[in-house]
């Protein structure tokens, strides 16, 4: 046995890969041991280890495993089958990057909402996220700059701070035990009301048509049974105010 060969662990060291990545490739005949040691331990030479980055190489432009071993068996690769993975592979890389930088503007976003509050509600926060996550798997990606439904827009960042807000807000007058009846609760319901139609104001038909089908599967709701009955009551208790004059 050479002193050049190397153990499995060695040789996965070497290459940056896992031992069950190697044991699989044996497994397959893509990379099979140049020796055993005592004990059916595997053994690799430094062959054996060029030929790994080169699967490695090849791998990393889009060749699947089966591609890979055909064309190791060659001297050498035509043009166009090189191309052709090149640019596949690009596509894929651009595509992750646009999926990074959309991530990045959500973070940005969310930083935003709950920026000035010393404590934030759990529930809440969950809400804003599976909210945004939401609107990502399902409404059109193609929507233009100025659409609430662009998390880059800053109308967007406006309003999702406002009804944030009203949220704490929400919040924190059940939490004082405030009656759905006083005049706080009446003047949160009236603002509530007010930045509601402001949002609505701003969405084209065809954006909210295109909402409301999936509506029912958003189904995280940021608050408790406490807080809901108190908007319901609050709500009911501004219309009949309302309804007296």
């Amino acid at each position: 046995m050479s002193d050049n060969m190397l153990t499995i662990g060695q040789l996965a060291k070497r290459a940056g890969v896992t031992i069950r990545t190697l044991r699989y490739y044996d497994k397959i005949g893509l990379i099979v041991p140049s020796d055993y040691k005592e004990g059916g331990h595997r053994l690799y030479s430094i062959d054996d280890l060029i030929r790994l980055q080169q699967i490695q190489s090849l791998k990393f432009i889009g060749f699947s495993l089966k591609d890979i071993n055909n064309l190791l068996e060659l001297s050498v690769i035509e043009e166009h089958d090189l191309t052709r993975s090149i640019a596949f592979k690009k596509r894929e890389l651009i595509a992750e990057q646009e999926r990074i930088l959309q991530m990045i503007d959500q973070l940005d976003h969310m930083t935003k909402i709950i920026t000035g509050y010393e404590k934030i509600d759990v529930k809440l926060f969950c809400f804003i996220i599976h909210s945004i996550l939401f609107e990502e798997e399902n409404l059109n990606e193609a929507q233009e700059i100025g659409s609430i439904h662009n998390f880059r827009s800053e109308a967007r960042v406006k309003i999702d701070q406002a009804f944030f807000s009203m949220f704490m807000q929400l919040k924190k007058l059940v939490e004082n035990d405030i009656s759905p009846e006083s005049e706080e609760a009446f003047h949160f319901c009236s603002q509530l009301t007010n930045l509601t139609n402001e949002m609505l104001s701003t969405v084209e038909m065809a954006e909210l048509k295109s909402a409301l089908p999936f509506d029912e599967f958003n189904i995280l709701n940021p608050l408790t049974d406490e807080e809901s009955t108190f908007l319901r009551d609050a709500f009911a208790y501004m219309s009949k105010k309302f309804g007296s004059q």
